[in-house]
C-alpha cells in the first residue's frame, strides 16, 4: 500500500505542457474552501502561491510547516492557497481541522478535477506537492514548495512589480 501511495505522490498522470513561467494564470480557482478567505479571482496587484496537495501525500504533509511560516512572514505580501487533489479529496475536511494552525494558510479542495487539469496537467507536472507562484496574473514558478523562500518570493515579486511598471515601446 505504502508503494502505491509513493506512486501516486508522484505521479498524477503526464500531459504537454501548455502553461509555463511567464504565461497569463489560469482562471480556474477551486469553489470549495475550508479555511480562509475564498479567491474567486487574482488580482493583478497581489501575489499567490497555489500549491497543490493531499492528505495521502508524505512529502505534501512535510511541505505544510514551510508554507505556514512563509504565509506568516509575508501575510501583507502574499496569499497562499493550498489546493487539495481530486484523489483523497474526502479526508481533507478532517484532515484541515484537525491541524488547526499548524496549517495556518487557505485551504480550498479541487472536488472534480477541473483545477488539477487547469494547472497541474496544463503545465505538464505528474507529481504532487507542486506550487505555482502568481504575481500581476502571470505564472512566476512552478514547482515544488521547498524551492520557495521569503527571499525568492520577495524577489518575484519585485521583479513582477518591475515588468507591470514598464511602459511598452512606442510605435513609429
Amino acid at each position: 500500500m505504502k508503494t502505491l501511495l509513493a506512486f501516486l505522490c508522484l505521479t498524477l498522470g503526464a500531459s504537454a505542457a501548455s502553461l509555463n513561467v511567464g504565461d497569463a494564470a489560469p482562471t480556474k480557482l477551486p469553489t470549495a474552501y475550508l479555511k480562509g478567505t475564498k479567491v474567486s479571482s487574482f488580482d493583478p496587484k497581489k501575489a499567490y502561491v497555489v500549491e497543490f496537495w493531499a492528505t495521502w501525500c508524505g512529502p505534501c504533509k512535510e511541505s505544510i510547516p514551510h508554507l505556514t511560516e512563509l504565509q506568516s512572514k509575508l501575510k501583507d505580501e502574499v496569499t497562499i492557497i493550498g489546493v487539495h487533489v481530486p484523489t483523497g479529496v474526502e479526508a481533507a475536511d478532517a484532515f484541515v481541522k484537525q491541524m488547526g494552525k499548524k496549517m495556518d494558510y487557505t485551504v480550498a479542495k479541487d472536488t472534480t478535477g477541473a483545477v488539477q487539469k487547469a494547472w497541474l496537467e496544463a503545465a505538464g507536472q505528474n507529481g504532487i506537492p507542486c506550487s505555482f507562484v502568481i504575481v500581476g496574473g502571470k505564472v512566476a514558478y512552478i514547482g515544488h514548495p521547498s524551492g520557495l523562500n521569503e527571499k525568492s518570493l520577495k524577489e518575484m515579486i519585485a521583479a513582477g512589480e518591475k515588468s507591470a511598471d514598464a511602459k511598452p515601446a512606442a510605435k513609429k
